[in-house]
């Protein structure tokens, strides 16, 4: 039923009836419907700001979720990486010094990455920091297990050749403990006994009489055998593993290049060759291209007690 509407008419004191046109009423009805569509409008913003809709609070509940497990994954990366770092600390102070093989570089066990934009395509994400370190200690931990494992893998390796390493190993003083008259000079600094400066002792000289035999001090191959510049007549062995020694001063050599020794062997006499002041030998052990402490190998056929003051005198001579 259409609605009526009526108009004061003060002349008639009466109210009179107002018959609208087709154009007011379109005019109303429209006016009506805009005045609807802002009120929904407003109505339907209000609660969608207010409330989620289901879609959304799926949403929320699952990145609320993906989060929680991201934040429980960075500790749990955390923990992990302490357990590895204690893991590489055994292998290279303990598994590796027992074959004496040379601690992996922390440049190789923590390698960088290139490239400063490689996590670029995570800045969209929420949370996005969370995100990125967490990626970032894993592909960190990714590489130090690859590592790990090439490690694991090359000491593995060296047990196989345990065996080998044990004959070639220099392990005994290269002269007989009694034919030995002690050390003369010791390994490191020392003030040269014909220049008179004080510079580096890459071995240890032990006295003997001319013509004492030298020994091999582990087996090997002749590597040189002839003279050498300050050395005089000389004796250098390889016995594979990283290990070489050097046998200098001598007096005669009983070996030539190529030749196999092993432990023992006779390869010189004692002498004074090159610029030595008396009969000694000068004897040397290089490690992967370094000189360590000769005396320090002397542990096979010395007493605990003589063993000790070998070093002893090594150190301080």
């Amino acid at each position: 039923m259409s609605r009526k509407f009526y108009e004061f008419n003060p002349e008639t004191l009466s109210y009179d009836r107002v018959q609208r046109t087709a154009r007011q009423r379109v005019m109303a009805v429209v006016r009506h419907l805009f005045v609807g569509i802002i009120i929904g409008g407003s109505l339907y913003g209000a609660a969608d700001y207010a409330f989620d809709s289901p879609m959304e609070q799926r949403l929320k509940k699952e990145n609320k979720l993906l989060l929680t497990q991201y934040e429980v994954l960075s500790k749990r990366i955390d923990q992990d990486e302490q357990v590895l770092s204690e893991l590489e600390d055994r292998d290279d102070n303990l598994y590796r010094s027992m074959f004496n093989a040379e601690p992996i570089p922390s440049s190789i066990r923590k390698p960088g990455f290139g490239g400063t934009n490689r996590y670029e395509h995570l800045l969209t994400m929420s949370n996005a920091d969370l995100v990125i370190s967490t990626t970032a200690k894993l592909d960190m931990m990714t590489k130090q297990l690859a590592v790990q494992s090439n490690s694991y893998d090359a000491i593995a390796n060296m047990v196989k050749t345990k065996e080998d390493r044990v004959k070639n190993m220099p392990s005994i003083m290269p002269l007989s403990p009694q034919y030995c008259k002690g050390i003369g000079s010791g390994f490191g600094l020392r003030v040269h006994p014909i220049f008179g400066d004080r510079r580096a002792h890459t071995g240890v000289d032990l006295n003997a009489v001319s013509g004492t035999p030298i020994q091999a001090t582990g087996g090997g191959v002749i590597e040189s055998a002839g003279w050498a510049d300050g050395y005089g007549n000389t004796v250098v062995i390889d016995h594979g593993f990283g290990f070489k020694t050097r046998y200098g001063h001598c007096r005669e050599l009983n070996v030539r290049s190529g030749q196999k020794v092993e432990r023992g062997a006779t390869i010189a006499t004692v002498g004074s060759t090159g610029t030595a002041t008396g009969s000694h030998v000068h004897y040397e052990v290089i490690v992967n291209s370094r000189h360590d402490n000769p005396a320090k190998y002397f542990f096979m056929n010395l007493t605990p007690k003589e063993y000790e003051q070998m070093l002893f005198d090594s150190e301080n001579r």
